[in-house]
């Protein structure tokens, strides 16, 4: 069944310090959030309780990639460290250079970072240390995103607005099976967050998200206009999520981004989480009864659940 509402908010913990980047990790069900300024990284048990929290000697950071329940992958500026040993004395490790996007697997043992130079970086668990692996790209790469089974990467000067290339695998590597051509709108949406129903492209700040939907093996790209400039969006199945600096959390499901006109899109379901700070950051754990987990400006880390329609 669709999803139709959000509720029970509750602050989960704090790292006192501004979130920048989420990440989730499938199996065994940790969520991550990482702040800068001081840096610390949170990983938290998918039930809230029992949160570990490490301090980084980093000078900043912005995206975060857990490969497993004990090393992560920390993209701090334009390099790449791999943490190591979370729970037992951490370890930095540079594995990277020359990075400006991260992208986390929601399973795991891999994450991309994509390079200033149009290169990608794979890093891949092995044992207890991170190898990293450069790779060539076709075509000129603005953002990417890794799911279980694809990489979806948005691809400059295939459009108007580009391309959305949905690849099969951990990596880009692999030719793609899917492709979409992006909206003139949709050139400066530089993340995506990728899904087997639907892909969505934005930019934090902007006040528009281009939503791909996957029907019959097609894409559809569609420019949604919304009420408030985007702090941050997640996908689920076929709804769209997003975060606003207001404090409110949004869910549209697929009939709304289906009915979308020129309008700003009216949400299914809309909830204010009463946080210190500004939401920053997006992250989903589960998939049956899933929960989004925000963190904000002020280093307060929340969670909501994501209710289902009932049948009948």
């Amino acid at each position: 069944m669709p999803f139709s509402n959000l509720s029970s908010p509750r602050k989960v913990h704090s790292l006192d310090a501004e979130i920048r980047g989420a990440a989730a990790l499938s199996s065994p069900g940790l969520i991550a959030m990482l702040s800068t300024d001081p840096v610390r990284l949170a990983v938290i048990p998918a039930g809230g309780s029992g949160v570990k929290t490490t301090n980084l000697s980093l000078t900043s950071a912005d995206d975060v990639a857990l490969l497993s329940k004990d090393v992560a992958v920390v993209r701090s500026e334009d390099a790449v460290w791999a943490l190591l040993g979370i729970t037992h004395g951490p370890k930095l490790d540079q594995v990277a250079r020359d990075a400006r996007l991260l992208a986390a697997r929601p399973s795991g043992e891999t994450a991309l970072a994509l390079g200033w130079d149009g290169g990608a970086t794979e890093l891949k668990l092995e044992k207890t240390e991170v190898a990293a692996r450069p790779f060539v790209l076709r075509g000129t790469a603005r953002a990417f995103d890794v799911t279980e089974a694809e990489t979806h990467v948005v691809v400059d000067g295939a459009g108007e607005g580009g391309e959305l290339r949905v690849h099969p695998g951990a990596t880009p590597e692999p030719g793609p099976t899917l492709r979409a051509p992006l909206p003139r709108a949709a050139e400066g949406l530089d993340r995506v967050r990728g899904g087997p129903k639907l892909t969505a492209l934005y930019k934090r700040g902007a006040g528009a998200v281009c939503a791909v939907v996957r029907s019959s093996g097609k894409l559809s790209a569609k420019l949604l206009a919304l009420d408030a400039p985007a702090a941050d969006i997640a996908v689920i199945e076929s709804s769209l999520f997003v975060a606003f600096p207001d404090g409110r959390v949004a869910l549209f499901d697929g009939a709304a981004i289906e009915g979308a006109g020129g309008a700003p899109i009216a949400p299914t379901a809309s909830l204010k989480l009463g946080a210190r700070g500004e939401p920053t950051v997006l992250a989903v754990s589960g998939k049956a009864s899933p929960t989004l987990w925000v963190g904000t400006s002020a280093g307060e880390i929340w969670s909501l659940a994501v209710v289902r329609k009932q049948g009948g």
